[in-house]
């Protein structure tokens, strides 16, 4: 998942944009998660549909987030916030110095 556009912790709807598997832009896909960060990996079952004023996106009736895989996602996860005291910066020089063994 690249960005969070909307999140209510009320109740869990959010508004993901996601690269998905096959396809060049970023998709969005629109459901109900209690918590989810930029750099994790999205697992969703749905289907797809044309909104009128935002226009293609995955509804989900099933969102499941797991910890990222990938250096990238490792990079984006850790610079997302999540971990207190992690920018940017400072997450780029960790997955530099550990990223491969």
């Amino acid at each position: 998942m690249e960005r969070v556009t909307y999140h209510n912790p009320d109740n869990g709807f959010c508004v993901l944009r996601v690269k998905a598997r096959g396809r060049r832009d970023l998709m969005a896909v629109v459901g109900h998660a209690a918590a989810i960060s930029p750099g994790e990996f999205v697992s969703a079952t749905g289907w797809w549909t044309t909104d009128r004023e935002h226009g293609p996106q995955f509804k989900a009736t099933h969102l499941a987030a797991t910890r990222p895989t990938t250096l990238e996602g490792i990079e984006k996860y850790l610079a997302s916030g999540m971990v207190r005291d992690i920018g940017p910066v400072y997450a780029r020089a960790l997955v530099g110095a550990f990223g491969e063994a």
